[in-house]
């Protein structure tokens, strides 16, 4: 008896809300927006879907992913056939650590797995900036006195040489102190003695941290938000809402990678490569706060129930 009233409560209930979809569906898109916005729990649940794509965005992954054979030239690997085939690392990192969290993702809490992910990414993301900044610190020195290039007089090593547009860098040898120009018919790093010239990267001794910081980084974002921003959206809005939802929270992500997308070089010329990744590492602490505050458990919590998350 008790089983026979419990179903025809869902029964009743699963009802009211295929009602509800489809009277808003039927009466088209702006019913829908006023709906939205006299409801407060699906408001906050649109905020929080949207700020978990944003946020996956904003840490800076698709500079890697797609820029990864630049990073890679710019850690001081000159070898384009070499860094081609680094550059698949990422991708074979993203994949696996996908794989990762769905292993674990019905055994663990959503909120904690995410928050503690979001550590070890914005731990990568600063170790990434810490990788560059050592590198520009131990490239070869250069002789402002031979140096033919404007500025020069500020120029005190290969990687600061090559920040001057069109300037490059010619020594005996990548280790060894050498000259920063600017190309000319009559002076092009002609000398038979300079065997080594940098016009792309400049060799370091500490290239290879810009490799392991980035594996870090990716393992940790693959694990986390970079799959926990999907489930998690599919999760929290109610029936009714779900398809305008979720179509608002893929825009966004989208939205927000355009962006990266687009201002990543010009970042790294106005902060500095360094200054580039910082800048996501604060912009990736500022979302662990928000979700720290704002973000509720999800993990087996019935659909029917999820709009109580946000009331």
């Amino acid at each position: 008896k008790n089983i026979k009233i419990l179903s025809s409560g869902i029964n009743a209930e699963y009802g009211e809300t295929l009602n509800k979809e489809t009277e808003y569906s039927s009466n088209g898109f702006l019913h829908m927006v006023r709906e939205i916005s006299r409801n407060v729990a699906v408001k906050r649940a649109m905020a929080i879907g949207c700020a978990l794509q944003a946020f996956q965005q904003l840490g800076g992954i698709n500079t890697v992913m797609y820029y990864s054979t630049t990073m890679i030239k710019m850690a001081g690997i000159s070898n384009d056939s070499l860094a081609i085939w680094l550059s698949c690392i990422p991708s074979f990192i993203n994949a696996s650590f996908a794989l990762v969290s769905m292993a674990i993702i019905e055994k663990v809490s959503r909120r904690k797995l995410l928050l503690s992910t979001l550590l070890g990414t914005i731990f990568g993301l600063a170790l990434l900036g810490g990788a560059y900044l050592s590198i520009s610190k131990t490239t070869a020195a250069v002789n402002s006195i031979n140096s033919t290039c404007p500025g020069s007089e500020t120029i005190t090593n290969c990687g600061s040489c090559l920040d001057h547009s069109g300037c490059v860098f010619c020594s005996t040898d990548r280790s060894a102190e050498g000259r920063c120009i600017l190309p000319t018919a009559t002076d092009n790093c002609t000398d038979p003695a300079l065997v080594y010239r940098a016009e792309d990267v400049c060799y370091s001794p500490y290239s290879w941290t810009i490799i392991a910081a980035m594996v870090f980084y990716i393992a940790m974002f693959a694990t986390g938000i970079g799959t926990l921003a999907w489930t998690i959206n599919s999760e929290i809005y109610p029936m009714w809402v779900r398809g305008y939802a979720l179509s608002l929270s893929t825009m966004t992500n989208w939205m927000f990678n355009l962006l990266i997308a687009f201002t990543f070089l010009d970042l790294t010329r106005l902060l500095t490569k360094y200054g580039a990744f910082w800048l996501y590492t604060g912009i990736t602490v500022i979302g662990w706060i928000v979700f720290y505050f704002k973000l509720p458990e999800t993990r087996g919590v019935p659909l029917e129930r999820v709009e109580q998350l946000f009331s």
